[in-house]
């Protein structure tokens, strides 16, 4: 009782908390924004690397590690923008839908490059019902919101 006292909006503590959040997502979106960084430095020396070698068009293995990279550094870009908009409208870090959304594209990331002549089927199988329940997860969700905002009943 005394704890959710405590955190009333307009409270100290509850104010505290926002402050103590925003801090570690500041620090969240520069270490993700570093990684960005180090992951488009690695993208380019190796994209360079190939196409002086004349491998990247040559091997699909090679064309399918670049492709790889250029997702991983697209998947950080959106991982860190949820971040940003996160600290903006100031509604919280973890928000349900953009990591279900941010967690289709990465099983899409990896539906895209696998070896689907070495993979076995059972493993194109959790990767389908994965990928399955995700999207109805997400179909949920939004739903969800779209109930909240034809009910006109505010956002937590």
């Amino acid at each position: 009782m005394f704890l959710r006292d405590a955190f009333k909006k307009g409270e100290g503590l509850y104010e505290f908390y926002m402050r103590f959040e925003l801090a570690v997502s500041v620090v969240l979106l520069l270490l993700v924004s570093v990684i960005i960084l180090y992951s488009l430095v690695i993208l380019a020396v190796s994209l360079f690397n190939e196409l002086i070698s004349g491998t990247h068009v040559v091997e699909s293995t090679a064309l399918k590690d670049t492709f790889g990279l250029i997702l991983t550094v697209l998947i950080l870009i959106e991982f860190n923008h949820s971040i940003a908009l996160a600290m903006r409208r100031r509604s919280g870090v973890l928000q349900v839908r953009v990591i279900v959304v941010i967690a289709i594209i990465v099983i899409a990331r990896k539906l895209i490059l696998l070896d689907y002549a070495a993979a076995n089927l059972q493993t194109l199988l959790g990767l389908g019902g994965l990928a399955l329940t995700l999207g109805m997860l997400l179909w949920l969700l939004s739903d969800v919101e779209r109930r909240r905002a034809a009910a006109g009943a505010p956002e937590d």
